[in-house]
């Protein structure tokens, strides 16, 4: 099967990426910042995580079509005597922490479907049946599965979001909110927006069209935005509590039904991401290695599996830190090796305004600051 992607499939990938648990905190987080602070906090985090994933796209075309993470801070940055050290420590450090951050996506799942009748094992086997299928036919099916789920999840988004205008039982808090609970916010608000790995397949995808490119990084992160509006007002405004993860409280305000189309909500919003990730891990693995893609595909998916069946819950606590991380190092990565990609082919996708100094140096601080954030805690 052909690999080519419409814009519409490319930019559900790098949705599918995005729209994980984390959305799902923010209601929390922005009901103790205030609603007019929390807009201008999400306002200016969206900006900043767009220019970041364009200049990540701009280095994957830079680097040549179907470039991966890895090999594109290769081209770019990783040179000299320590080259390969280097690319293999953060191919390693890559891999490892992918590697747990999908095995929390089968333990966050199978959680779902043990509270749906399945048994533990049953559950954990069942989530990554589906979730490793996907990713098994390759790039264009995936895309497929990603604009159907991400177009189920906008249906239930829809749906909640018109049964929460009979629901409105809670008072908005519009603008009382501590510095902390700001900084909170803007880290949370950051992280979920980071969709890095998701960039090389859309280009891929999309055969470098700088054109298609660029609507489908807008229209992914626009799409994860726009999610993140919707259950923010929905959640403040007809929960009569206001929970850590939203949808409890959302969905148990409305009645049973909306918490069947929550679990489903959250099924589907853990399998986009697995897909994405898997299939960015799986093709780093190849890459790297050279080896047969069905082998890549058994290592980016299996471990994954047997890490959650063996129950090694505080490693993988402590990888999901690494995870947040390595998102801060590939932020910090990707300035540096911008500006080279930039000298040496010119402006691809930014204007020259969005592609300068002065950005860059906003970009880095940004994402500096979304690592402080992830640190708070209200």
């Amino acid at each position: 099967m052909k690999k080519h992607l419409t814009v519409w499939q490319a930019a559900c990938i790098i949705t599918g990426y995005g729209v994980g648990s984390g959305i799902m905190t923010l209601p929390y987080l922005v009901n103790h910042v205030g609603l007019l602070w929390g807009a201008c906090i999400l306002l200016c985090a969206f900006f900043f995580s767009y220019v970041m994933h364009m200049m990540l796209a701009e280095l994957t075309i830079g680097s040549g079509a179907g470039t991966q993470v890895v090999s594109v801070f290769s081209k770019f940055l990783f040179r000299g005597k320590a080259a390969k050290a280097l690319i293999g420590a953060f191919f390693g450090l890559t891999v490892l922490v992918l590697i747990t951050n999908l095995a929390a996506y089968v333990a966050g799942g199978a959680e779902v479907l043990e509270a749906a009748g399945l048994s533990p094992l049953e559950a954990k086997l069942a989530f990554y049946v589906v979730a490793a299928a996907v990713v098994f036919f390759g790039l264009k099916f995936l895309g497929v599965s990603e604009s159907v789920s991400v177009s189920v999840i906008i249906g239930i988004v829809l749906v909640l979001a018109g049964a929460s205008l009979f629901h409105l039982d809670n008072r908005i808090n519009l603008t009382s909110g501590s510095f902390t609970a700001g900084l909170a916010f803007y880290g949370m608000a950051m992280f979920a927006l980071v969709a890095f790995y998701s960039i090389p397949q859309a280009v891929e995808g999309l055969d470098g069209d700088p054109k298609k490119v660029r609507k489908a990084v807008a229209l992914g992160l626009g799409l994860n935005c726009a999610f993140m509006i919707v259950i923010i007002l929905c959640a403040l405004a007809s929960s009569k509590e206001v929970t850590e993860l939203a949808m409890i409280g959302w969905s148990e305000s409305i009645g049973l039904w909306a918490q069947i189309l929550g679990s489903i909500f959250t099924i589907l919003a853990m399998l986009t991401t697995y897909w994405s990730i898997s299939l960015a891990l799986s093709d780093i693995i190849e890459e790297q290695t050279k080896w047969n893609r069905r082998i890549c595909w058994v290592l980016a998916t299996l471990p994954s599996l047997l890490l959650v069946v063996f129950n090694l819950g505080s490693f993988l606590g402590l990888m999901r830190t690494a995870g947040g991380l390595i998102a801060i190092l590939i932020a910090v990565l990707v300035v540096p090796a911008y500006r080279r990609c930039r000298k040496e082919n010119g402006e691809l996708l930014l204007s020259k305004t969005l592609g300068g100094t002065p950005v860059q140096i906003l970009v880095m601080a940004a994402f500096v600051l979304m690592a402080i954030g992830s640190a708070v805690s209200i």
